[in-house]
């Protein structure tokens, strides 16, 4: 990829094993019962399968059925080992490191950096940025932040020009937003 478009970084986005089935795509694939049946409670409060393989899947060690793990356990890590390939990647071409990704698993900060996700232009989505930030700073991931203003839904030039104000003092810093919403320029 580097012959073709050289590049000082890259932001790898959606890098939990994705899928737009929301979970098993077909039905044969279905589990009879579905570990979801059997938590104690949903994180995030939606279904786990939203966007994402179904996490009954099993992910085989070497290709054998001796090793196998569960995508409910390994759902992060996948977004690390990817983040940490392609660290392998910069370091073996004596480049500097620097990739913003969005999955990962613990120790991915050695690695990588992160952005929070993908947030809402509302004013709470502002403070929730606050001590993400500080979380992960805590966990060992320097360099880390949220998007300004919000990505999701359209913001306004008050939340804006705050959360500018806030986004100054973030580690890592940007201004992004979805298609079809307002612009959020800070001019």
């Amino acid at each position: 990829m580097y012959a073709e478009l050289p590049f000082d970084g890259l932001w790898e986005d959606m890098n939990e094993v994705s899928n737009f089935c929301n979970g098993a795509c077909y039905s044969a694939q279905k589990k009879a019962n579905s570990t979801i049946n059997n938590l104690p409670y949903l994180p995030t409060g939606r279904t786990l399968n939203t966007k994402s393989i179904d996490i009954d899947s099993i992910h085989k060690v070497d290709g054998t059925d001796k090793e196998f793990y569960p995508e409910l356990d390994t759902h992060s890590l996948f977004g690390t080992m990817e983040v940490k390939t392609t660290h392998d990647w910069f370091a073996k071409n004596n480049k500097r490191t620097m990739i913003i990704e969005r999955s990962g698993f613990a120790g991915f900060g050695k690695f990588g950096s992160r952005w929070l996700g993908d947030n809402f232009s509302r004013k709470d989505y502002m403070g929730y940025s606050v001590t993400g930030v500080m979380m992960h700073n805590i966990l060992g991931v320097p360099l880390a932040g949220s998007d300004i203003c919000g990505f999701l839904e359209n913001t306004t030039p008050e939340l804006c020009a705050r959360w500018h104000v806030v986004g100054a003092f973030y580690p890592f810093s940007r201004n992004h937003n979805t298609l079809g919403a307002i612009g959020q320029e800070p001019w």
